[in-house]
């Protein structure tokens, strides 16, 4: 399971600091597939939510490759890959493929990492 879990966050960590950057230096020609799609990603654009969107792909991504924080890394990554999929899911669905990967590997490195995360979940109270 940790080989696994290794090849997984070094790919998600490369994939991120590759196409994290790409959201405001556009050296990779991204265009969606429908309109309603221009049109989001453009109001997205506009209101500089891409822009902190590729910030954090950047800074999550290095700390996948660094192996440090994974925990912090994964809880801002988390958001962003479930957005990603339902845009593709209901606006852009051609463009899916990736997200469905974003989702998945994130998923699968939470679940690797799910003891980082259970402090998040309230326990019941076993006195009561």
């Amino acid at each position: 399971m940790k080989k696994a879990e290794n090849i997984v966050r070094i790919l998600l960590g490369l994939l991120l600091v590759i196409f994290g950057p790409n959201k405001f230096f556009h050296f990779i020609a991204t265009d969606p597939s429908t309109i309603e799609g221009g049109i989001a990603m453009n109001a997205f654009v506009g209101m500089g939510i891409i822009t902190v969107v590729g910030v954090l792909e950047v800074i999550g991504g290095a700390f996948l490759l660094a192996n440090r924080q994974i925990g912090v890394a994964l809880f801002f990554l988390a958001p962003i890959s479930f957005c990603a999929f339902l845009f593709h899911l209901v606006i852009d669905p051609e463009g899916i493929a990736g997200a469905i990967f974003f989702i998945l590997a994130t998923s699968f490195l939470m679940y690797c990492h799910r003891d980082k995360f259970l402090a998040l979940v309230d326990k019941p109270n076993a006195k009561a």
